[in-house]
This record gives C-alpha cells, structure tokens and sequence, in this order.
C-alpha cells in the first residue's frame, strides 16, 4: 500500500511542471519627436542567443505599447529583435491602421525578468522614400 501511494505521489508530481516565467514590456515609440499614431513592434526571439519561444506583436496606439494589454499578456525574459511599423492611425480601405509614416525599423532588445520599459526613437532617415505596401482590409 505506501509504495502505491509512493508512485502516485510521484506521478502527480511529475506532471507538475512550473509555469514558464513572463514577463512585461512597454514603452514609448516616437518618430521625428511625436508619439507614433498607429502601428507594432514586433518582438522575435533570437535563436542564436538561445531564446526560444514564438513572436510577439505588441500594437502601437497613440506612441506607447504594453505588452500587459496584448490578448496573451507578457512575454518571456531573453533576447529578441525588434521589427516596428508606424502608421498615420487615418484608416481607409486596404490601410487597416493608415498609410505607414516610416520604413519598417530594426532593433534589438533584451527582456528581463518582471516589468520593464524600452522606448524605441525611430530614427528621421526610416521617414525616406516610404514604401507603401497595403497592410489589410479589417
């Protein structure tokens, strides 16, 4: 009988597993000196640095993102590179989020553990020969 109860216990606790750490990023996203009216950062893990996990999009609404407020909140601690579009936020047909303001953007970032803020200045140059490419009818 206490071996029996020795292997469920056992059982149980191998099921148990911790869950994975997340934690929270948010920041300010500017482009020329004026908070970004519409767009995302983008926040992939870098495998070279050995961090696992998906890719996260943060949306961008009035030059500040939260990953608090994303449908899955939070993000795990480690490596990432950043990808941001910025937008004009005046949607029309094809442009959910407005016509885009800058090129797409890249950078990178480091996710700690808990709450953190990065702020990300778009530099003026993103602003030159601006491919408009359709982003999708919502």
């Amino acid at each position: 009988m206490m071996r029996t109860c020795l292997v469920v216990v056992v059982l149980a606790l191998a099921g148990c597993t911790p869950a994975a750490k997340v934690s929270q990023v948010s920041g300010k996203v500017t482009f020329k000196g004026e908070p970004v009216p519409a767009g995302y950062v983008s926040f992939t893990p870098d495998l070279e640095k050995g961090t696992q996990g998906k890719v996260r999009i943060f949306m961008i609404e009035n030059g500040v993102y939260d990953s608090a407020k994303a449908q899955e909140p939070g993000i795990p601690p480690g490596t990432y590179k950043i990808d941001i579009a910025g937008f004009d936020g005046k949607r029309i047909p094809m442009f959910y989020q407005g016509k885009q303001i800058f090129n797409p953007v890249k950078d990178s970032h480091v996710v700690t553990d808990g709450a953190g803020t990065k702020d990300f200045v778009v530099p003026d140059s993103a602003g030159q020969n601006v491919k408009i490419q359709e982003t999708a009818d919502f």
